[in-house]
């Protein structure tokens, strides 16, 4: 089976804008970034769109896994656990192995890029009003970037399978997560009204990476 450390596999009031908050959503496209990042073990574009969504919500899974002296991941490891989210909520059984290699549900490297199977097989590439099916849910929120001086649409790295188990999973970490204020929801409006808004302030629709 694929390395999953010390994870063990988890179970798995929406947003006042349609396109923020809790998102009923389909996959529609992963795009492998990793061979123009030398730096980076695993660099991902992961697309999902529903219904009320004009753009994609855009998901960078990206990052370097931590490892022993021997090469292999280190079981708490946060790229690991965000790769985790994502195989455990589409149903996949593939992921990598202790080395860090993509392997397939039967623990064989894979030979070919690694989105061109789960492309092939969890994505909705013709999607529409008579066809829409939105098996995942996911948070959509707008983070500031101090060094951007820019408020970026995030993709939560948990994502969950939208079934009433999921739904309650996700919602009751993402009211952690921000009690504890590792996720602080940036707000235009507040910052017109008290006439804060930093210059050059803007918004996109581009996913970020969070580390959560």
């Amino acid at each position: 089976m694929p390395y999953r450390g010390s994870y063990e596999a988890e179970s798995s009031s929406r947003g006042s804008a349609n396109w923020l908050g809790f998102q009923e959503v389909a996959l529609t496209d992963f795009i492998n970034k990793s061979e123009n990042y030398e730096n980076l073990d695993v660099y991902m574009e992961i697309h999902f769109q529903n219904e009320s969504s004009q753009y994609p919500f855009k998901y960078n899974l990206l990052g370097k896994f931590e490892r022993d002296a021997d090469g292999r991941i280190s079981g708490e490891n946060s790229l690991l656990k965000r790769i985790l989210y994502l195989t455990d909520a589409i149903g996949w059984n593939g992921g990598v192995n202790a080395k860090g290699e993509w392997v397939d549900e039967d623990d064989k490297v894979l030979e070919d890029d690694v989105a061109l199977l789960l492309n092939a097989k969890y994505t909705q590439a013709n999607y529409g009003a008579s066809n829409f099916d939105t098996p995942l849910y996911i948070y959509v929120y707008k983070k500031w970037s101090k060094e951007k001086q820019k408020a970026y649409t995030t993709v939560v790295p948990k994502i969950v399978q939208n079934n009433e188990q999921g739904r309650s999973d996700l919602e009751s970490y993402i009211t952690y997560m921000k009690a504890n204020k590792y996720i602080v929801e940036h707000d235009d409006s507040e910052q017109v009204r008290n006439g804060a808004m930093p210059s050059g302030t803007s918004t996109t629709t581009s996913g970020t990476q969070t580390s959560f």
